[in-house]
């Protein structure tokens, strides 16, 4: 007999569908996205992610019918790929594997515990069906099915990506506290680490820098760790700051629908370094001409050239987003999470592949004349206005970044080495 658990899936304040866990106690559970059926066949339905969406109007409906899609199913106890990109990474898992009491590798407990406040408009709530119920949608009816109760969520359980300690924050009179209940987080708190000196002071130097160079990046401020009102349980670095990010998927208390281009692209986190190339993610944005197209391929170029520049060796599927201010519009998100890596180690390329030769392999991880042009042709773009917009870029980084690193709270080491890698940088030298 298997076991099943299962989780509603909101969209906004919609139902559009149930995440079920099956266990037989034998093999790793099985976890299947269900799409609601008032849902499936409405025809002015909210997009839930680009992955999902069929290539005609037409052919919708039957994509959600179509339960056995890798799309819908995760292995080996992971979630479709879609709401494992959801999840916490790093020490921020460990944390709320802790608060909740259950297994790192617990993913649909983890998705569980913060369904109250999930990126983008997504919540997840604990639902209960009858045996008949249960039989009649899955068309499992000869199979023996036993439904537990999924707990519910942590009241103050939040998701948000990346591996480095943070909090979900709102802002109370000037000190910064964990959300109410029912509430959203609007401010990510990014803390002190350890083994990464003055990383809050690194990464709001670098959102500044990436800002000098013409990138649209998300607000951002640094602040003395003293306005932070909230036990964390973290240990923390050397810094007496912390990063205040203003999530862009948060408006006020409206929740605004976001993926990452791991979700977008249906590759699992674990792949979020290998699972598609800046060509593939260019392709997909030119598909969409009149919110992303042409636009928002230069942006994506620009934030590569910036990355190169400070070395920013971390820019992988999951550090883009796509946003949906109207519920159905993709639109290339602010930039986030981006540090110059380079303070603290040696490295090149900013994590993806530029684009892929015709057998698939891995090749250029970055920019040269051969390689733009190459890059170009893929996405099917113009390569003229993307050689002015490369000039343009150093050109500003060039004439802007060093008063800015000499200015800023970074450590001296640090800032010689920053400033020593864009004198130095192949870009600079023309």
């Amino acid at each position: 007999m298997s076991n099943v658990e299962i989780l509603d899936i909101f969209l906004a304040q919609r139902l559009i569908g149930k995440l079920f866990r099956f266990d037989n106690r034998a093999t790793a559970p099985m976890i299947r996205f269900v799409a609601d059926k008032r849902f499936s066949v409405d025809s002015h339905q909210a997009t839930v992610s680009l992955s999902m969406l069929a290539q005609h109007p037409e052919q919708q409906e039957s994509l959600w019918n179509d339960l056995d899609r890798s799309l819908f199913n995760g292995s080996d106890g992971r979630l479709p790929a879609f709401f494992q990109n959801m999840l916490p990474e790093g020490v921020f898992r460990t944390h709320l594997a802790q608060l909740r009491g259950c297994r790192e590798d617990d993913h649909f407990a983890l998705f569980a515990a913060c369904g109250l406040d999930l990126p983008g408009a997504v919540k997840a709530l604990p639902a209960t069906l009858t045996k008949e119920q249960l039989a009649a949608l899955l068309a499992q009816d000869n199979a023996p099915l036993d439904m537990s109760v999924t707990a519910d969520p942590l009241p103050l359980g939040v998701s948000i990506s990346g591996v480095q300690p943070k909090l979900g924050l709102i802002e109370l009179g000037g000190r910064y506290v964990a959300r109410k209940r029912q509430g959203v987080t609007r401010i990510i708190g990014k803390l002190p680490q350890i083994d990464r000196l003055r990383l809050p002071e690194v990464e709001h130097l670098s959102l500044t820098l990436a800002h000098a160079a013409g990138a649209n990046v998300c607000e951002h401020k640094l602040l003395p760790l003293a306005q932070m009102d909230i036990e964390h349980g973290y240990a923390l670095g050397d810094s007496s700051h912390f990063l205040a990010v203003t999530r862009f998927d948060r408006d006020g208390p409206k929740r605004i629908h976001c993926e990452d281009f791991a979700q977008v692209l249906n590759v699992d986190p674990q792949q979020k370094y290998r699972g598609a190339s800046y060509a593939a993610m260019g392709s997909l944005m030119m598909r969409f001409p009149e919110s992303l197209g042409v636009n928002a391929v230069h942006e994506l170029l620009r934030l590569l050239v910036i990355n190169d520049l400070m070395g920013n060796y971390d820019a992988h599927l999951k550090n883009f987003c796509l946003i949906y201010p109207d519920g159905r519009t993709p639109f290339l998100s602010k930039a986030f999470d981006i540090v110059a890596w380079s303070v603290y180690l040696g490295g090149q390329g900013s994590a993806l592949a530029l684009y892929r030769d015709s057998a698939g392999k891995k090749t250029p991880i970055g920019l040269s004349p051969a390689t733009l042009r190459a890059f170009c042709e893929r996405v099917g773009i113009a390569e003229k206005p993307c050689v002015s917009l490369i000039k343009d870029t150093v050109s500003k980084a060039l004439a802007l970044w060093p008063e800015l690193i000499e200015n800023s709270l970074m450590y001296d080491t640090q800032k010689e080495k920053l400033l020593a890698r864009l004198a130095s940088h192949r870009f600079a030298k023309g």
